[in-house]
């Protein structure tokens, strides 16, 4: 399967362990910091090369240094980038990654350089030559979310391609109609599975099932909720599960845990594995990611991750 990720770049600078109480610190111990690729497009993509798809990015970045780091990470990773556009007007978005001492992370960053993404940025043969679309910042890019998603998506539906949308968190914009403003998205999105805080800005609901009963009519074939270490709610809205998370292993740093697990969720489909499978599989991967630094650094190849499935879950 080739997949086509839309949305964030961004260099990620990883500082840990971050104490409680840094701010009435005047000085504090850290490890060496760690750069790392990061932005949720990005984090898919490169986890779904690390776990055998043909992943490529669509998105923006600088003509800078972090610029370069980005690009020069995704072509280890075997990510094409041939769409990636040079913006000259902004920097590569950057955020500084604290990390607390249980594996927290808490974020500084800049990214005004999200609001210049448009949907003509995006080379439409990439998506014809791509089985599956990816779009990972719902509520983040303006462009996107102002017709740019519905229309990435319209393109792709007319080709016979698959829909999947992500979401992040805006809290500058918290007082919108996030249902309303992502309605004409949600209509050509196949696949919906935003994390638990996310599902509650846009649909003002707090019980999963009362979440999910929001999106029925939109005409998805699944929708999920991202629950963190409890795992996930998926249904296709006629069965839905409560997916257990993965205990016992290692928790170092959290960074890009949803990513890998919708990289997770897209690569086992791509095996045709069924819904409820798919996000156990999901699930693995995200709990073999959490254990390493970086918001790739911990994700498994396929057999691996498969193996862990088979003899655990």
């Amino acid at each position: 399967m080739k997949v086509l990720c839309v949305g964030m770049m961004v260099c990620d600078i990883l500082i840990s362990p971050v104490p409680d109480d840094i701010m009435e610190k005047d000085c504090a111990k850290i490890d060496s910091p760690v750069i790392s690729s990061g932005g949720d497009a990005l984090n898919v993509a490169v986890s779904l090369s690390k776990l055998g798809l043909d992943a490529s990015i669509s998105g923006r970045i600088g003509a800078d240094a972090n610029g370069k780091f980005l690009l020069a990470e995704c072509d280890k990773s075997g990510v094409d980038t041939s769409s990636v556009i040079k913006d000259t007007q902004y920097n590569t978005a950057v955020t500084y990654v604290l990390i607390d001492t249980s594996g927290e992370r808490h974020f500084l960053t800049e990214n005004e350089i999200f609001q210049n993404l448009k949907f003509e940025d995006i080379d439409q043969q990439q998506v014809a030559e791509s089985d599956l679309v990816y779009f990972g910042s719902a509520m983040k890019m303006a462009a996107m979310d102002d017709g740019g998603t519905a229309r990435l998506f319209q393109l792709a539906h007319t080709l016979g391609k698959t829909t999947v949308m992500d979401a992040a968190v805006n809290s500058e914009l918290s007082e919108i109609d996030w249902l309303t403003r992502l309605s004409p998205s949600l209509k050509e999105t196949d696949i919906f599975f935003p994390s638990y805080s996310e599902a509650k800005l846009i649909s003002h609901k707090e019980e999963p099932r009362e979440i999910a009963a929001c999106f029925k009519d939109f005409g998805m074939q699944i929708f999920g909720i991202k629950l963190g270490q409890n795992g996930c709610y998926v249904t296709d809205f006629q069965v839905e599960k409560l997916i257990p998370g993965v205990k016992g292993l290692p928790v170092v740093d959290t960074t890009g845990a949803g990513d890998s697990f919708m990289a997770g969720m897209i690569c086992a489909l791509s095996h045709d594995f069924d819904i409820f499978e798919s996000t156990r599989f999901a699930n693995v991967v995200a709990a073999m990611n959490i254990g390493a630094i970086g918001a790739t650094a911990g994700v498994p190849d396929f057999d691996t991750a498969q193996q862990f499935l088979k003899r655990n879950l």
